[in-house]
């Protein structure tokens, strides 16, 4: 009996010592801004992801043009 336990062991042992599956990298999500990449993935918790990360790089780009307006008009009075 003690030999069938052996025997068993040796098998889970050697079985678990086999060469590892490689799982394909999967691509990044390249759609929207970095900063809103990890908001993509709120789908899975029952979140709109996309809408909200549309809305989010929206405001981020408005945020930029603004800061550019702004940043010229200073340039502009500083001359």
């Amino acid at each position: 009996m003690p030999w069938i336990v052996v025997a068993l062991a040796a098998v889970l042992a050697l079985s678990a010592c086999g060469p590892e599956e490689e799982t394909p990298a999967t691509p990044p999500d390249e759609r929207g801004r970095a900063e809103t990449r990890l908001i993509r993935n709120t789908e899975a918790v029952g979140y709109s992801g996309e809408a909200i990360a549309d809305k989010v790089d929206a405001a981020l780009d408005a945020n930029e043009v603004h800061a550019e307006q702004v940043r010229q008009q200073v340039e502009e009075q500083t001359r």
